[in-house]
């Protein structure tokens, strides 16, 4: 049998954007203030309209069959981490293999001055297989549903779930539409 993997991660926009991401409403093209990097083959970046009922543009990222990801992102130096974060996000994960997983995300990064990652904060949904954990640098927040949703914190407080990062040494943040899929 064939083993067959589906990630899919769709995306609105991000409520902070409006003040620290360029182009966080996807209204421009996305080589306007965004980076994408795919790996494997099956792997898509793209905008359109059509996404959710609403007139205005989302990102699409997708990962299908086979290892690799699709990853949409931008990093912005902050001078404070009392950031409001909120993104209204659609996130979708399937796999039909046991030794195969795949996961959707939007990922926010919390590096240092050079740009290493302290630690991150995922809103995903994985398949059955997922094997991301929570960790000292690792706090996931599981989507139950496949609907549109909104996810709003203040990054200050979001990493209290971090006990591994030093929040005085964040200097930026990276934001990322991430699409992931294991083929064992």
């Amino acid at each position: 049998m064939k083993k067959y993997l589906i990630t899919v991660l769709i995306l609105a926009g991000f409520a902070f954007a409006t003040q620290f991401l360029t182009n966080g409403d996807f209204e421009d093209l996305l080589t306007i203030g965004w980076l994408d990097s795919l790996c494997g083959a099956n792997a898509t970046i793209n905008r359109d309209t059509g996404y959710d009922p609403d007139p205005d543009y989302e990102a699409y990222a997708y990962k299908g069959s086979g290892d690799g990801y699709a990853r949409l992102y931008q990093v912005v130096d902050i001078l404070t981490t009392d950031l409001e974060f909120s993104v209204n996000a659609k996130l979708y994960a399937y796999d039909n293999h046991a030794s195969a997983w795949a996961a959707g995300a939007v990922v926010i990064s919390y590096m240092n001055e050079s740009g290493s990652i302290l630690g991150e904060t995922r809103i995903y949904r994985g398949s059955t297989g997922c094997t991301w954990t929570n960790s000292p640098t690792l706090h996931l927040i599981t989507v139950s549903d496949t609907n549109w949703n909104n996810y709003s914190f203040n990054i200050a407080d979001e990493l209290v779930n971090l006990s591994g990062v030093n929040p005085s040494e964040v200097d930026k943040i990276g934001v990322a539409l991430y699409s992931y899929a294991d083929w064992c």
